[in-house]
């Protein structure tokens, strides 16, 4: 038994074990987890899984529901994986939970995604909840989120990311994402590219499921405008990808509930989500961890006009870093390393390069590995801003 929350999350922390989702599967059914709870719905893609599923919590909260969340990573503190209504588990619950699965853990040697996962369906079958919004860890098909019985999905899109796991072409990746796609139940989808859409049609057909292709029309202009289900919408304070992202989860709301397009709008005006071309003074924090989110970013420079930027990176060494550098060859930009033994690249400590380079230019875009993100902003919050 921990007595505190930090000793418990070291330990949850340090569990770095392989299992297979059918061993995880069978751990559910041994100690008989709910998988059945009320409107569970899956969100799996390449990008854009997390701001996908604040736009659906954002928009059933403004309709009067009560949501739990569950994402990853964590960007603030381990809680926030795990949330409703916006709110993260507190360490007392989280604490009492972990307590609770301690023997079990050990017996079963459970990985720290597999406690997490576990975790949160312990305290989401605790609450009345309204709806669960669930994302994926790394793929789909082999996901340990998916063991849960979901009333509809959505794949945001795919691109190159984590290919040791998910295969080393965009159809395999497609693949692995569609696998989530479960009996008679309809998978919305913002990915454009029609022969990968296809993959998801054919995994929905062999389920009796089928799939929906969001349909927005934007000319990305900033503040961005955009149309989605007939009616016109905007957002301000998010990058240009927000825009797909929104509407996949105005168009997956429509079909859970009935929309109050006023309620949307307000819905997208309060939406935040730390580390998504985040605005902290003159400093932009974005997780643009693989290639598809650096074109997302660089994109989004252009859109909004940042003036006389620094790109501040640092990636991870499964990343293709050269290709993702290249992207930024148009911006002056800093190699920085942080504490991580998966960090592969030399450079200088982001602490100083910030620090050094904060006065010389009129903003800094720092941009990589959302650990290294998490990281940064940790150190921006509580450091340059006392």
């Amino acid at each position: 038994m921990f007595r505190d929350i930090e000793s418990a999350l070291k330990y949850i922390e340090s569990r770095r074990v392989k299992r297979s989702l059918k061993q995880f599967k069978e751990t559910i059914e041994k100690y008989g987890f709910n998988v059945h709870q009320k409107n569970m719905v899956h969100i799996a893609g390449t990008n854009g899984k997390g701001s996908t599923t604040n736009f659906i919590k954002n928009i059933l909260i403004e309709h009067g529901y009560r949501v739990g969340t569950f994402t990853s990573p964590y960007l603030i503190c381990h809680n926030d994986r795990i949330c409703i209504n916006g709110k993260m588990i507190d360490d007392e619950k989280l604490l009492e939970i972990i307590n609770s699965l301690l023997e079990m853990i050990d017996n079963e040697q459970l990985s720290m995604f597999e406690i997490d996962t576990l975790i949160m369906l312990c305290y989401f079958n605790e609450e009345d909840l309204d709806f669960r919004i669930i994302e994926t860890g790394i793929g789909g098909l082999n996901d340990k989120t998916n063991v849960i019985d979901s009333v509809c999905s959505a794949i945001t899109n795919i691109g190159y990311d984590h290919q040791f796991m998910l295969g080393d072409t965009l159809e395999q990746i497609a693949y692995h994402k569609a696998g989530i796609i479960k009996e008679n139940q309809i998978c919305f989808t913002g990915e454009t590219n029609d022969e990968l859409v296809k993959i998801f049609e054919t995994a929905a057909q062999i389920k009796n499921s089928h799939v929906v292709k969001t349909v927005v029309e934007s000319d990305y202009q900033y503040p961005y405008t955009f149309s989605c289900l007939g009616h016109s919408y905007h957002l301000s304070n998010c990058g240009s990808y927000q825009v797909n992202n929104a509407a996949l989860a105005i168009t997956l709301c429509n079909h859970l509930i009935n929309l109050d397009h006023d309620k949307v709008q307000v819905a997208l005006d309060t939406f935040s989500w730390p580390g998504r071309f985040e605005k902290i003074g003159k400093i932009y924090l974005d997780g643009a961890h693989n290639v598809d989110g650096i074109k997302a970013l660089v994109k989004t420079l252009h859109d909004q006009n940042i003036k006389n930027p620094l790109i501040i990176f640092s990636a991870l060494g499964d990343k293709d870093i050269d290709k993702m550098k290249s992207l930024l060859s148009d911006y002056p930009l800093i190699q920085a390393t942080f504490l991580d033994e998966r960090l592969q690249l030399h450079g200088t400590d982001f602490k100083e390069v910030i620090q050094d380079n904060l006065k010389q230019y009129d903003n800094l875009i720092i941009t990589g590995s959302l650990h290294f993100i998490s990281i940064v902003r940790k150190y921006i919050l509580t450091t340059l801003q006392d």
